[in-house]
């Protein structure tokens, strides 16, 4: 209306985006699952996050993929109005159906991973026994190509795929103090008293079975020879840890078949220790962080079947000198993950609020490049 004062802008309280989990099980997790590590982040860090764990309203819900396989007895009705963030409470390689179904959803709008495939087609293939890699050693026993071959619900499949976001949701158990004692452990490779040292921890049965085939001609230890009555590579056993990554500081070669899930967490803390890791092709693989890279060449990869093992193995200790700067590219990369925590915390808990205003603004699109510069104030 004309001589009307216009009504000024309105100005909308900015708030904190607000997680809820959606799995009502909360607390109830089993020993393997990832998701108390990430909601107590979450919660501890208070930044740009309000977490909700009794069902309230909310606007983002995180679910866990373990809900998946284990619903609770009274699960919420579906709620379509608020985007749903999905995570994995465990690594594996094959996407299995229930989990297709569920990151299909509409109101799914992400899939955190801490891996994934650099190419899609990998998820087309064709897999035996629940796993990709089986179905590539197959192939490769047999020479036959790992063709792509067409699986029930590629729709849902396809959907599923545009929405994974690889961005590790499990943050770096290993502290400063772990960081510090490498560090106090860590020698030349050529002054290292191990020459090959073999990962048979939690790996296919298959390859290993290949592996007593293809190993003869060079002396190799395994950490059951190493630490008798099945000590395990895990940071909760305090004294046995270290002692397991002193041993990686004094490996010049670590040998580290596939696990069910193609990588393993050892591989990890091998190049952290500056050790050489040969591992059977994975190199389509893509990890946060992404040590399998085939560009970077961290990883040195033999044949699936070990066919070129011995070879390569004698090969590398006559000349370790060439591999000595690719060690230490892979080890100064890992050092600034692990080395400093408080930052990579930072880093990852500013990456996620990105991806939340990004879904919450209604734009999905490439979401899996989100990935914020750090502000100077972390």
């Amino acid at each position: 209306m004309a001589g009307t004062n216009p009504k000024p802008p309105q100005v909308v309280a900015s708030r904190k985006t607000r997680i809820c989990v959606g799995l009502e099980r909360y607390g109830d997790f089993t020993s393997w699952s990832k998701a108390d590590d990430l909601l107590e982040a979450l919660g501890a860090v208070g930044i740009g996050f309000n977490v909700e764990l009794d069902g309230g309203p909310c606007d983002i819900i995180l679910r866990n993929t373990e809900s998946v396989f284990h619903p609770p007895a009274n699960p919420s009705p579906p709620c379509f109005d608020t985007p749903v963030i999905l995570f994995d409470s465990y690594d594996v390689t094959h996407l299995a159906m229930p989990i297709i179904q569920e990151a299909a959803k509409p109101e799914v709008k992400a899939y955190l991973r801490s891996h994934s495939f650099r190419e899609t087609s990998s998820y087309f293939r064709q897999t035996e026994g629940g796993s990709y890699y089986n179905h590539v050693l197959s192939n490769s026993i047999n020479k036959l190509a790992p063709d792509a071959v067409p699986r029930i619900e590629d729709n849902l499949l396809g959907d599923a795929i545009k929405k994974i976001v690889v961005r590790n949701p499990v943050l770096s158990f290993m502290t400063p103090h772990h960081v510090e004692f490498v560090t106090g452990s860590y020698a030349p490779l050529e002054e290292r008293r191990i020459d090959v040292l073999l990962n048979e921890w939690d790996v296919m049965d298959r390859q290993l079975s290949l592996l007593e085939t293809k190993k003869l001609g060079f002396d190799v230890r395994v950490f059951g020879d190493l630490f008798p009555g099945g000590v395990c590579n895990n940071q909760t056993y305090g004294l046995h840890y270290l002692l397991y990554l002193t041993t990686l500081a004094n490996t010049k070669i670590l040998i580290s078949p596939w696990r069910q899930s193609g990588f393993s967490p050892i591989d990890f803390e091998a190049l952290l220790c500056g050790t050489i890791v040969i591992k059977p092709e994975c190199s389509n693989t893509r990890t946060w962080l992404d040590i399998y890279d085939p560009v970077a060449g961290y990883i040195q990869y033999c044949s699936p079947a070990f066919d070129d093992l011995r070879d390569m193995v004698l090969y590398i200790l006559k000349n370790l000198e060439e591999y000595s700067g690719k060690v230490e590219e892979a080890r100064n990369l890992l050092w600034k993950h692990y080395g400093h925590p408080e930052r990579a915390i930072g880093a990852w808990i500013h990456d996620f609020r990105s991806l939340c205003d990004k879904i919450l603004a209604g734009d999905t699109r490439n979401l899996g490049d989100v990935k914020s510069p750090l502000p100077a104030s972390w």
